[in-house]
């Protein structure tokens, strides 16, 4: 029987930040995000990724696309398209394009990964690498990304959508997290938890880059991939429903729901 996400599973979640702590403390997420006319993925995901607490950020990015993310971004260290070895989790897609293949050499480690958008496309041509994978996997595909993954039509897997989550994360050895309203994630063990937050004013682009980053945020802090899906997905919804309340569903930009997930930890420390 699935399980509703609610408050007080994110507050049995969320761990106590040590004062006596450094950088490190918090570990290294290492985003492989963005293209050419895609700059403002990566610029998502990692708001999303600072705002929930990682020690440190890096980002792989080159020519104009890092040109632009450093004019936006003064947190990052920025470096070249290869594994770094001081990263603790790995968040790879978003707004990727043709650098999606870069998956591939996320899944030959043994870092937990978020694998999100253009490298969930990617993967459903080249399953074999998602198959052999050596880490720990959140997968957040939308319908359609879900679709081309398991080859089912939209229209089956929107009437069925925890039966194909699990179906799926049981295929794949990954925690699914299937996007859209009361999001679905289904573990390998057969779990099943259904979120019971967020609203209509999510369906904007750039919603989904948000929250990728905060699941790597947990995950590089040491978060299991059920438990860093779990809390972010709770506070990346309850976030936008204050910003409904307060600006309107119409109106909610997704650059928003960073700041409004860091207020809201507050209440979890």
């Amino acid at each position: 029987m699935a399980l509703k996400i609610t408050d007080d599973t994110v507050k049995a979640i969320i761990k106590k930040r040590p004062e006596n702590s450094h950088k490190g403390t918090f570990g290294t997420l290492q985003l492989f995000c963005g293209s050419k006319n895609m700059s403002g993925a990566p610029y998502l995901a990692a708001s999303g990724a600072l705002r929930c607490g990682v020690g440190l950020l890096y980002v792989s990015a080159k020519g104009k696309l890092r040109r632009v993310l450093q004019s936006r971004l003064a947190e990052p260290v920025f470096c070249k398209l290869k594994i770094s070895p001081r990263a603790t989790a790995f968040v790879v897609g978003c707004g990727s394009g043709k650098n999606a293949k870069h998956v591939k050499k996320v899944l030959s480690q043994s870092k937990p990964a978020v694998i999100d958008a253009d490298a969930i496309t990617w993967l459903s041509k080249h399953k074999k690498y998602l198959i052999k994978k050596r880490c720990e996997t959140v997968l957040t595909p939308h319908e359609a990304e879900m679709s081309r993954l398991t080859g089912k039509d939209v229209s089956f897997i929107s009437q069925n959508r925890e039966l194909c989550a699990a179906e799926a994360a049981k295929e794949f050895c990954s925690v699914i997290l299937l996007k859209g309203h009361e999001t679905v994630i289904a573990l390998p063990s057969g779990e099943i938890l259904i979120n019971t937050t967020g609203n209509s004013g999510l369906a904007k682009g750039g919603s989904g880059d948000v929250l990728a980053g905060m699941i790597g945020s947990f995950l590089a802090q040491g978060y299991s991939a059920k438990d860093a899906a779990t809390a972010a997905v709770w506070i990346h919804g309850k976030a936008a429903d204050i910003l409904a309340s307060d600006v309107s569903k119409h109106g909610i930009l997704p650059s928003e729901i960073p700041f409004a997930a860091a207020r809201l930890l507050a209440r979890f420390e």
